[in-house]
């Protein structure tokens, strides 16, 4: 079993995970291609530990972003321009109901039931939402790594176990 560091400071994210979503948040782009190899220790596959760290890290996001004095046109309006900027790079966008169902769920609503999207997809919308809000918010460097390394310390204190980087 693993055990978190904790230290009173850290330099940056120590997860695979951490790393990947921090390069890909801050668009180093090159650095992000050659993290993804890392995830799931560099084999095919899925594992529920990764995970944690982008689902810690999109409810810090979502939470600084729409507070908890927040409406529901603001969160539709978000969805909807998300879902707008993935439709002009000819991706399919997910689902409007299922994006706005992920960031309720973060901002604590009890009748939100993710059950029905699968891991991946809420990996991704997750990602997603994270940099909607990264780039809305204007966030420098210092503040994307700290709520990175925040993400990974609830993931660690939440019994996740996601791979720490060499």
């Amino acid at each position: 079993m693993r055990i978190w560091p904790r230290r009173a400071a850290v330099a940056g994210p120590q997860t695979c995970v951490g790393q990947w979503l921090c390069a890909a948040l801050l668009r180093q782009l090159e650095l992000r291609d050659r993290l993804r190899r890392t995830l799931n220790g560099g084999k095919e596959g899925w594992n529920y530990d990764e995970p944690a760290v982008v689902e810690a890290a999109s409810e810090l996001a979502i939470i600084r972003f729409f507070g908890t004095d927040y409406d529901a046109y603001d969160i539709s309006g978000a969805v909807s321009w998300m879902r707008d900027v993935e439709l002009a790079r000819n991706k399919t966008p997910h689902g409007q109901m299922e994006m706005e169902a992920v960031i309720r769920s973060a901002l604590g609503e009890g009748d939100v039931d993710l059950s029905g999207i699968i891991p991946p997809v809420l990996f991704e919308i997750r990602a997603q939402v994270v940099a909607y809000v990264v780039l809305k918010l204007g966030l420098p460097e210092a503040d994307v790594v700290r709520m990175i390394v925040q993400a990974e310390q609830m993931a660690f204190d939440r019994d996740w176990h996601p791979p720490l980087a060499n």
